[in-house]
């Protein structure tokens, strides 16, 4: 009973993200191209990057590359 719960636990929290994930990209990118014109996008683009961080995925630096070099 246990593994069934925790497995449902993930499997709820990994939906949860990816709509959020998928919600938050289609908001930017109608908001970007001009559907939805009175609209900050600042929160909604937080929301993406929280949602990506969470999947281990992040913004590449440039600068930080070639300070390295």
């Amino acid at each position: 009973m246990q593994k069934a719960r925790s497995f449902l636990h993930e499997f709820s929290s990994e939906l949860v993200k990816g709509l959020v994930l998928v919600w938050s990209a289609g908001v930017l990118t109608a908001s970007y191209m001009g559907m939805l014109p009175k609209m900050d996008p600042t929160y909604i683009a937080s929301l993406l990057s929280g949602t990506l961080a969470s999947y281990g995925i992040s913004r590449a630096d440039q600068k930080k590359k070639t300070d390295e070099q």
